[in-house]
């Protein structure tokens, strides 16, 4: 442990003094004491968190497709050249991808059996196929990862890649492609991509509602332990498809847009185990994204249904419009508190689902647009907490971790940043990151005038100027060749020089040898030993 030692005036060096044993206890405190940062604690590695392949957050700009069709599929195709296509490519040896094609066979033959009732899911399916056929014909293989491919076969729907299921329209997608085109200006795109999702929409009637339009997902979902399988429909795919067609009549003047939006509207009045997407309490309604079950309710996908009907009722003036999106608000401003972790949001509502760096923005993002809106007090609350966490947090630093202290403090004062969300308290810390972070503890401010100092530093460096402070004030670690090795990791025995080259303190005395100064230096125990000594004022 640390000890404060009253300095005698006479004693000029004990100050130097001092920090040297400082210096040293920390790190023998950190090795022999269970529980401190030199412990080896179970790494948390940045599991995947949950998403939905393509179908959550806007996409501000498309990239070019990575195909080159030979014959594009314009058409459907029959069942029997389905078939041939599967046998194809097993004849060709490409086992996965006819699995994949075989996958949307048995799906449909599934789908058929449904009668009049799935004949959109059916046709919307059979053009899945057909553009899973023209991608793999096409040379592309099956992958790991989705590809979004726009303007696919010269159409105007966006569809997808998925590892596994093949090409898949995507409602979500083709909006926010047609987004993207509607803030370039290019307005006649934004109106046949409208056109196009109005034809692909499938009819449905509920007592008490009339006629509504749905778009579903013709392929299987895996949430965490939930299967959901095809189709499935989604509130955030029913929102941003009514804010296109809302765009579209602002474009265009059409009154057929507007009777397309009260079909879409209607959609919200259906409970969501109807063939809707709505789960009502007695708050409001909330938009289920997944409304395939009301088990999840994933925020983001919420918040962006608000905002897109909201969208559609500014530019139509629509009550039944005005009358959902406050059903919504009364919902959302009841359960965000759900959300709030403490140090981070949730992206749903299932146990230790925390939303990604990305997901997390989007939530403090929106609530902020929400709160513009309605000045409902709680969307600004929630707003700043998320925002605090954002600036503040990391995703893999909760309040029960034993440097959450240490670490948080230190974030809040500015020595640690992310650009991630992610901490990762068993990485090792490179020589300098450690160098920015007592740089900043020091309130060393950046050099501005580049000097040189390392062959190995160059202006093109972004911590540059933290590297050649940190050599002006007294803080040196060039090797024989003249060299700074930024990227390597620093041990023990680094560290403690550093820290006495920035106070100045000789190290003649030799450590014992169970110090161990070869061993290398986590972030988390950096933090740690920063925030001990900043504690006890020496930083």
């Amino acid at each position: 442990m640390l000890y404060y030692y009253k300095i005698k005036k006479k004693r000029r060096f004990g100050a130097k003094k001092q920090l040297a044993v400082a210096c040293m206890s920390v790190l023998l405190w950190a090795y022999f004491y269970p529980g401190s940062f030199a412990t080896v604690v179970p790494k948390l590695n940045k599991e995947a968190l949950p998403s939905l392949p393509a179908s959550i957050a806007p996409i501000p700009e498309h990239p070019k497709p990575k195909i080159a069709l030979k014959k594009p599929v314009t058409r459907l195709i029959s069942l029997s050249a389905m078939e041939r296509a599967k046998k194809e490519l097993e004849y060709e040896g490409k086992n996965r991808e006819a699995a994949e094609l075989n996958y949307n066979l048995v799906l449909l033959k599934k789908i058929d059996k449904g009668g009049s009732a799935s004949s959109t899911n059916s046709k919307t399916l059979k053009q899945d196929i057909a553009k899973t056929i023209s991608y793999f014909s096409a040379g592309n293989t099956a992958s790991k990862s989705a590809q979004i491919l726009w303007n696919y076969d010269g159409g105007n729907l966006a569809y997808v890649y998925y590892p596994n299921y093949g090409v898949h329209f995507n409602p979500v997608t083709t909006a926010n492609l047609a987004m993207d085109y509607y803030a370039k200006g290019n307005y006649k795109k934004v109106v046949k991509i409208a056109d196009e999702l109005l034809d692909n929409a499938t009819v449905k009637e509920y007592p008490g509602v009339g006629k509504y339009y749905l778009w579903q997902y013709c392929f299987d979902l895996q949430f965490n332990k939930y299967n959901f399988p095809a189709p499935w429909a989604s509130g955030m795919a029913q929102g941003l498809v009514l804010d296109v067609v809302g765009k579209a009549y602002k474009i265009t003047g059409d009154k057929k847009y507007v009777k397309a939006g009260e079909f879409i509207l209607n959609s919200f009045k259906v409970p969501w185990n109807e063939g809707g997407v709505t789960d009502t309490d007695e708050h409001g309604n909330w938009y289920l994204e997944v409304a395939a079950t009301n088990k999840l309710h994933i925020l983001n996908g919420f918040l962006f249904t608000l905002d897109s009907i909201h969208n559609y009722y500014e530019v139509t003036h629509n009550p039944k419009a005005q009358r959902l999106f406050m059903a919504g608000v009364n919902e959302a401003k009841s359960h965000l508190q759900q959300y709030d972790l403490g140090y981070w949001s949730n992206y749903s509502l299932l146990a230790g689902d925390r939303a990604s760096y990305g997901y997390h923005k989007i939530h403090v993002d929106l609530l902020k647009k929400l709160y513009d809106i309605t000045n409902v007090p709680e969307f600004k609350t929630y707003a700043d907490k998320f925002g605090f966490y954002l600036k503040n947090r990391f995703i893999d630093i909760p309040p029960t971790h034993p440097s959450f202290q240490a670490i948080s403090t230190l974030t809040e004062r500015g020595v640690i940043t992310s650009t991630d969300g992610w901490f990762g308290a068993q990485t090792q810390i490179s020589k300098s990151e450690f160098v920015r972070w007592l740089a900043r503890m020091r309130g060393w401010k950046p050099s501005t005038y580049y000097r040189g100092y390392y062959a190995d530093i160059k202006r093109d460096r972004a911590d540059w100027g933290y590297i050649e402070a940190a050599f002006d004030n007294g803080v040196r670690l060039t090797d024989d060749k003249g060299l700074f090795n930024p990227d390597d990791y620093i041990s023990r025995a680094d560290m403690a020089s550093i820290l006495c080259k920035a106070f100045a303190v000789s190290t003649e005395k030799n450590e014992p040898d169970y110090f161990r100064p070869e061993l290398k230096i986590t972030r988390e125990q950096a933090a740690n030993m920063l925030y001990k000594l900043s504690s006890r004022g020496q930083l």
